[in-house]
């Protein structure tokens, strides 16, 4: 197996202004008696940014009642804590052995992916409850988590700036662009990762609640803020 490494990526105009837009998009949310529930999947020295964003914008829009029957959950391998790659405590609230169903499954990033990719019940819980989710989202490396699943054939997708090279000597259906910071196609969204994975959150926040619910949340955490401010520097 190939070690890989997570590349920081600085974000770009695109990355800001692709999500955003008020554009056609399919509001997916649950219906009124059922919940649509968020997993977000954890394991040591996952890097930070990847599973805080998506916690961030779904908390967020869940404490200001922006969505309704929308949950987001936490899951590893095992339940209990473990510790990203920048050293913060972060716990599973749930194992694979006992998570609730899903309607959404994130996957985020390390530097060595080795011992995700081969830890088998990690990756048979994503094979399997992926195939009867809603959405699938990864950011940077975690791309290599769908990959190995199955759900990236024929697909565009994106990962960090170099991990295209693993994807395609391992996976050469993918068709991957790079050059995007976040890509949706079919029910997959793939993120370069680290503040890009943000970006990767509202997009997803729009997919399953509306374009206005995610612009809402966007000013809520000051990220529409950010956004004016990046692109003013840019002009």
């Amino acid at each position: 197996m190939i070690n890989s490494a997570a590349a920081a990526v600085v974000p770009t105009a695109a990355t800001f202004g692709v999500l955003l837009a008020l554009s056609a998009g399919s509001a997916l949310a649950a219906d009124e008696d059922e919940t649509f529930r968020i997993g977000v999947m954890l394991y040591d020295s996952i890097l930070t940014s990847d599973v805080t964003a998506p916690l961030e914008v779904f908390g967020a829009a869940i404490a200001n009642e922006v969505v309704e029957n929308v949950e987001i959950v936490t899951i590893g391998a095992e339940a209990g804590l473990i510790k990203t790659h920048e050293g913060l405590t972060l716990a599973a609230e749930y194992s694979v052995a006992n998570a609730p169903e899903l309607d959404a499954i994130i996957v985020g990033s390390s530097y060595d992916m080795d011992p995700v990719l081969d830890n088998e019940a990690f990756m048979t819980f994503v094979r399997e409850r992926g195939a009867e989710a809603e959405w699938l989202a990864s950011n940077c490396s975690g791309a290599y988590v769908l990959a190995d699943a199955g759900f990236l054939k024929g697909v565009r997708a994106t990962t960090y700036p170099g991990g295209e090279v693993w994807l395609k000597l391992n996976h050469p259906s993918i068709n991957i662009d790079i050059n995007e910071t976040v890509v949706v196609d079919q029910n997959v969204i793939t993120s370069n990762g680290s503040m890009v994975s943000y970006a990767a959150a509202f997009e997803l926040l729009k997919q399953v609640a509306g374009a206005e619910e995610a612009r809402e949340i966007a000013d809520t955490l000051y990220y529409s803020r950010l956004v004016r401010a990046f692109n003013e520097a840019q002009s």
